[in-house]
């Protein structure tokens, strides 16, 4: 991904220049009608907002120039160039409400911090404390740490808003040091106590995460704060903190499926997996297909074969071990791509005023081909005993378009996990009846060796 070089400002010129008719049409931005990313509205100091699908960031005044003249002192040069920071390019003038607004050279889809896995919160906390000792070395911190300030690009974790920081001061850096304990330390505390489970469903709250009395019971005093923010002792701590979080295992208790596809998966000739694997091959030579979402991912075998091949992808799956090991395979490999932990029965809902403050992952994760390879007929006759039609307005949720979904015959189905009602429903031609009730064209294409068939569903017919 390339950088966006930082372009030298004139702190002569007046920031806070009218908003023209001129300007919003030359970059496309009307201070009447902003889109704020997060609760970034309550921010004193600088907000993301959204427009036509970029990040923006702006400066409240009187902030303005107090942050172009950093930027010029090149003191972040070299957080831009390790990517803790995303890189930002000045606009030319600024809306009313703002001394001055800044485009970030590269806008990540949004994933939510207790979206990711377990090795994702011990990569991101690492990455939070290293932008605090840099910044922590030249007198700064960051005001505000919140994760929804860190954004994952599908390669690593990069931080926002620039404009948050601020001298360092004791009760600035406690502040947001807090932030980084509530949200990654102390759920990976938990998690590495085998409370994984409860990390994770607290995390869901993007005001308190993980408050100290959910650890106190705990032997974590290494990732608590009560200095008195001398410069030295704050590195100091900041040092024997990344230390100890480098120093967990990150070991998931969970591993049922983590050996599938290197025990379970036959890739010869004829099979469902190459038969899956051919058919996603022949769909992506579409340069309409942009975006691909494989659910049910497992260690992301197809996921990483869509990626590979220049898409913007996500591989979710409901087990955090399996994402875990997917995210390690893109940091070895270098592909690009959006792990997440993700129930598809219990997609993450949007939140906050009108559900709007944080959109639905069905919304941030919307992709032009969804795959759905073994998992339809676990939510049939696994503990969730959906019908067709769930699974299938399920899917649609997720998909711009496309949608390509394998059905298990009865066979293959283990004898007690068989439903008596499901006699008389559970049929490919039935499957298929439910998927065309949500998509224009529902294709069943021939059935492999092992009876295993794929539905192609969209908005037309392929030849395939």
């Amino acid at each position: 991904m390339n950088q966006m070089a930082l372009l030298p400002i004139d702190t002569t010129t007046p920031l806070n220049r009218p908003f023209d008719s001129d300007y919003r049409l030359a970059n496309g931005i009307c201070s009447g009608n902003l889109h704020y990313y997060g609760r970034y509205f309550g921010d004193p100091r600088a907000r993301l907002f959204w427009n036509e699908e970029k990040l923006f960031l702006g400066i409240v005044p009187p902030f303005g120039r107090s942050f172009s003249e950093l930027l010029n002192s090149h003191q972040l040069d070299k957080l831009f160039e390790r990517r803790l920071l995303f890189g930002v390019e000045r606009m030319y003038m600024a809306p009313s409400g703002f001394d001055a607004v800044y485009r970030l050279d590269s806008t990540p889809r949004i994933t939510y911090w207790h979206e990711w896995s377990r090795k994702m919160w011990r990569a991101a906390a690492l990455r939070l404390i290293a932008l605090l000792s840099d910044l922590a070395e030249q007198g700064l911190t960051v005001r505000n740490l919140h994760p929804w300030n860190l954004l994952f690009d599908g390669q690593q974790f990069s931080y926002a808003n620039p404009g948050s920081i601020v001298p360092l001061e004791a009760d600035t850096f406690a502040r947001s040091y807090e932030k980084l304990a509530r949200f990654f330390i102390r759920p990976l505390i938990l998690s590495e106590h085998g409370s994984e489970h409860i990390a994770r469903r607290l995390n869901e709250d993007p005001r308190d995460g993980v408050l100290m009395e959910d650890v106190g019971h705990l032997d974590c005093v290494w990732a608590e704060w009560d200095g008195n923010g001398d410069r030295h002792e704050i590195l100091l701590f900041l040092e024997e903190l990344a230390s100890e979080v480098e120093s967990m295992s990150g070991h998931s208790s969970s591993d049922r499926w983590i050996d599938y596809f290197a025990t379970d998966c036959d890739f010869g000739p004829g099979t469902s997996w190459t038969r899956k694997q051919d058919v996603l091959r022949t769909l992506l030579e579409d340069a309409g297909i942009r975006t691909v979402l494989d659910l049910g991912s497992n260690a992301g075998h197809y996921a990483q074969l869509a990626a590979q091949s220049g898409r913007q992808v996500f591989a979710a799956d409901v087990d955090p071990a399996l994402v875990d090991i997917l995210f390690e395979r893109t940091q070895e490999s270098g592909i690009s791509l959006y792990p997440l932990v993700l129930d598809f029965t219990h997609p993450t809902a949007g939140r906050g005023i009108a559900y709007r403050w944080f959109p639905p992952v069905t919304e941030r994760i919307m992709s032009d081909l969804v795959l759905c390879f073994a998992l339809a007929h676990h939510m049939v006759f696994g503990k969730y005993r959906l019908d067709f039609d769930q699974v299938a307005c399920g899917v649609r949720n997720f998909s711009r378009a496309w949608a390509l979904v394998e059905y298990v015959e009865r066979g293959n189905i283990q004898p007690a996990l068989w439903r008596p009602d499901a006699d008389g429903w559970y049929s490919v031609e039935e499957f298929a009846r439910a998927f065309g009730r949500y998509f224009r064209s529902v294709q069943i294409l021939p059935p492999a060796l092992d009876g295993r068939q794929l539905l192609l569903c969209g908005p037309d017919r392929r030849q395939l």
